[in-house]
């Protein structure tokens, strides 16, 4: 049975190894800012027993939306209906505020989840993160 909690500070670095894994990139989250997530932010687990296979993180900006730096499950996961758990925790605690997510252009399945999930796309862009890639990005809101 799986389970949607709030992240504990003890599972910061879990959380990050999963993002780790899944995406193959090393660099997604530092090992700081996942804490500072999970301690000032909106960070929430799925857990299947005691292993991490999903998380949501987010912040609230300082113009009252809630901003989601990441969302992701484990690949074993998906298609159970565990994103879609994760973002109605999400949406619970973030109460009336708007919801923004950034995805990039090419990658569809997360497009089309966010959009099943009440997601509109807002405006195309390059390079949100500041990072120096090249390709086309999504700005999605939810209004809730």
């Amino acid at each position: 049975m799986i389970t949607i909690s709030k992240a504990k500070p003890s599972e910061c670095q879990k959380v990050r190894h999963l993002e780790q894994k899944v995406w193959k990139e090393p660099g997604v989250t530092s090992q700081y800012d996942i804490a500072f997530f999970v301690s000032f932010g909106y960070v929430f687990v799925a857990k299947d027993k005691d292993k991490i296979v999903g998380a949501i993180v987010a912040i609230k900006t300082k113009d009252n939306e809630i901003k989601i730096t990441d969302w992701v499950i484990d690949k074993k996961y998906r298609r159970m209906g565990i994103g879609s758990r994760l973002y109605a925790k999400l949406k619970k605690e973030a109460k009336e505020l708007p919801l923004l997510a950034y995805v990039e252009a090419s990658n569809e399945p997360s497009i089309h989840g966010h959009q099943k999930l009440g997601f509109k796309k807002v405006k195309k862009m390059k390079d949100p993160f500041y990072l120096g890639t090249t390709g086309d990005w999504w700005m999605l809101r939810c209004k809730q």
